[in-house]
């Protein structure tokens, strides 16, 4: 396994910067500390809102020259024009992990450069929000970690006569609670072996969501072509033209139980998926990464297959009481291939999440997913006050050994401990304990495990 410093480098450079902005300088004095503690101290505490007097400043703003437009900073950086007919956000998304990976020798052998160190940027991501008016939103996501990997680019028009609003562009499907919710908000350093498998993740398509019965459900249906990921903005078109079918999906998800502005609350869902292929030059392959991205190696692989249609139903549920959560899906693929006996494949995940300081999972009523977690006391060490810190443990399964196709299975066990600085920083620990067994498809693998042990540093602007 190969490692770059080149996230490391940039890392200092940037913190650099950070420490010694000339708004900073006076905000953190604590007796008796030497400089460079306070400057590792000001580096985490500064990264979601660098200090109360340099916040409210930019929460104030300025006003242009051109139409007296105001330039601002409230959870990003924003201009609206005089009249806010047309607004703009952008935040910045910055995750670097590192870790190690430790496998046994028959793992080792099948994927000779599994085992290392290794530490990257898992995510360098620039989102553009803004609206037109009262009926156009609309969202450009770049992740750079990735070659200018196109992450959202989509346009939601709102006060369409008697549909009212619908969404098209390149965005995620509304499948599973797990892959709907950010990468910056879930438990857990990466999503379930299932979900990353079995979900139909972005792709180009129309859509509509909304929510009902006073926000105690949600639906959405939508029709989507199945592109591959958008490596630029230039090659939409390109992308659009090769799609390899096209999905139908939906999704609805219900609110029985909900108290005190979501501190408890049930959830459940369901999501469905047809997937129309048939082309005989198009193949499929479901495969997944061991929840780690320290790794290329995907430890079950079907393999490339061609199927002429395929059929993915997830039923999920996540319950929540106060800083207690537990959550947890069921994946199940059909596959349309006669001459493969129609494999089917499956998989399921469940966890358990405890605040000790006593936040909980902040909810949206509006879509039916998570969003990231606020402290109740930012870390702020001259106060006595150190975050939100929380516990989780998970375990995940998926088989894809079906009919004629031997993926291999896989059973993950992980614990985590989640350290949230503020709203927009927080720093995650996970150990995996990964075993591997039947797969035929090369290279194979009879039984085997691996063990991981990463950690994220995650901060938001």
């Amino acid at each position: 396994m190969k490692t770059s410093f080149f996230p490391i480098i940039l890392f200092f450079i940037f913190s650099f910067f950070i420490v010694h902005s000339p708004a900073n300088a006076d905000w953190i004095d604590l007796p008796g500390v030497d400089s460079e503690v306070k400057a590792g101290t000001l580096l985490i505490t500064g990264a979601g809102s660098i200090s109360d007097k340099f916040s409210d400043r930019a929460h104030t703003g300025v006003r242009g020259p051109i139409s007296k437009w105001h330039y601002y900073w409230e959870n990003g950086f924003r201009i609206d024009t005089f009249n806010k007919n047309l607004t703009f956000k952008a935040n910045l998304s910055i995750i670097i992990d590192g870790g190690y990976m430790g496998a046994d020798a028959e793992l080792e052998t099948a994927f000779s450069d599994l085992e290392g160190f290794d530490i990257e940027f898992r995510d360098l991501r620039m989102t553009m929000d803004g609206t037109l008016y009262d009926w156009v939103e609309f969202r450009l996501s770049i992740e750079f970690a990735n070659l200018r990997d196109i992450k959202d680019e989509w346009i939601r028009f709102k006060k369409i006569p008697f549909i009212r609003h619908f969404k098209i562009g390149y965005f995620k499907e509304p499948f599973s609670l797990e892959n709907l919710t950010s990468l910056k908000s879930i438990t857990f350093m990466e999503t379930a072996l299932p979900a990353s498998a079995f979900g139909p993740g972005r792709n180009f398509g129309i859509s509509r969501q909304t929510a009902a019965l006073n926000q105690r459900m949600t639906w959405a249906l939508g029709t989507f072509l199945n592109t591959d990921s958008f490596s630029d903005v230039g090659n939409s078109k390109d992308q659009i033209d090769n799609a390899n079918g096209w999905n139908i999906t939906g999704r609805v998800t219900g609110l029985p139980w909900y108290e005190n502005k979501g501190e408890k609350l049930l959830h459940l869902g369901l999501s469905y998926s047809h997937q129309f292929r048939g082309r005989e030059d198009f193949s499929i392959q479901l495969r997944t990464r061991p929840e780690s991205r320290l790794s290329d190696d995907r430890l079950v692989d079907t393999g490339e297959f061609f199927i002429d249609g395929g059929d993915l139903i997830n039923p999920e549920f996540a319950f929540i009481s106060g800083p207690l959560s537990v959550q947890g899906e069921y994946f199940h693929v059909f596959a349309d291939a006669d001459v493969l006996d129609n494999p089917d494949f499956w998989g399921f995940y469940l966890y358990g999440s405890y605040f000790i300081t006593g936040e909980h999972r902040s909810y949206n009523k509006r879509s039916g997913t998570f969003f990231s977690v606020k402290p109740k006391h930012n870390f702020h060490p001259r106060k006595r006050e150190w975050g939100a810190w929380e516990l989780a443990s998970r375990i995940s399964y998926i088989d894809l050994n079906g009919a004629k196709i031997r993926g291999g299975e896989e059973f993950n066990f992980t614990a985590g401990l989640n350290w949230y600085f503020n709203k927009k920083t927080r720093l995650m620990i996970n150990y995996i304990h990964a075993r591997v067994k039947d797969r035929e498809t090369p290279p194979q693998v009879d039984s085997s495990y691996t063990d991981i042990l990463q950690a994220r540093l995650q901060i938001g602007f």
